[in-house]
């Protein structure tokens, strides 16, 4: 734990990294943009809250390469295994025949991958997390290779449900997922920047592999998803500019610092 004035919050983010493994280096056939766009774009800054939480725990390492929000046994695939062979627009992530053998694999999992879900459970095993938020930001219309391609989606989603068995299983009471939505409208209710419902919780099981290995456990989790919309726009994607509005961002983690403050103090003992 940091100082004691600090929030008993676990803050995960899997997804905002965009660098290459250096065991990799040369062998990506993705640009320096791919890798700002295939990213949860500014997440790492987003969602890192300093020593208001109890723990952040993140990655550099982009998802194309090693993505921590899948089981380590999950297959090399187009878009959905641990290691990408495509980006979600269908773009080659290795020049070709250069994708890595499994045992440069195997020691990529060790390298980066493990010690990622260790810091994890070894932070909730110490015994003084209230909460974790799986923390994602999530381009603002489904990807070719998503679950919801071409769809526009809200400003921020929740997500709380995992399957168990032949059910579906909350990670969280039901109540605790509306007050935290409920937060963010508030704090968020000057944004705008989709036609689709502005907040919303998923309804649905979440294939989210730290959302299913965490949440069937004693501390409540959300997922938080927050749209690249309210500060990104379509010129990123016909362009190399890469710069972001570093004032845009600082506001915006103001504004989601806010609502998960006020989430937490209202809701939890302190």
């Amino acid at each position: 734990m940091k100082k004691k004035s600090c929030l008993p919050i676990l803050v995960v983010i899997p997804h905002g990294g965009m660098q290459v493994p250096d065991e990799l280096s040369g062998y990506e056939a993705v640009s320096e943009f791919d890798l700002f766009i295939q990213s949860d774009t500014c997440a790492n800054d987003l969602f890192y809250f300093n020593s208001n939480v109890a723990d952040t725990i993140k990655t550099d390492i982009s998802r194309l390469f090693i993505d921590v929000d899948k089981p380590y046994t999950a297959l090399p695939s187009d878009g959905g295994g641990v290691v990408k062979k495509t980006t979600l627009y269908g773009k080659p992530v290795y020049h070709e025949d250069m994708f890595p053998d499994e045992i440069a694999i195997a020691n990529m999992l060790r390298r980066y991958y493990f010690p990622f879900h260790d810091s994890i459970k070894n932070t909730i095993n110490a015994g003084a997390i209230e909460l974790i938020l799986e923390c994602h930001t999530m381009m603002a219309v489904g990807p070719k290779l998503s679950s919801d391609p071409g769809k526009p989606r809200p400003l921020v989603q929740l997500e709380h449900m995992i399957p168990l068995n032949d059910t579906v299983v909350n990670t969280c009471e039901e109540t605790l997922a509306c007050s935290l939505l409920e937060y963010f409208e508030k704090s968020f209710y000057k944004e705008d920047g989709t036609i689709a419902q502005r907040y919303a919780i998923k309804r649905g099981a979440s294939d989210g592999f730290i959302l299913n290995s965490f949440g069937k456990g004693r501390i409540p989790i959300i997922r938080i998803s927050i749209s690249r919309a309210l500060f990104l726009n379509d010129t990123y994607f016909n362009s190399d500019y890469l710069r972001v509005d570093e004032l845009r961002i600082q506001q915006l983690k103001k504004l989601i610092w806010s609502a998960v403050e006020k989430f937490f103090i209202k809701n939890f003992k302190l």
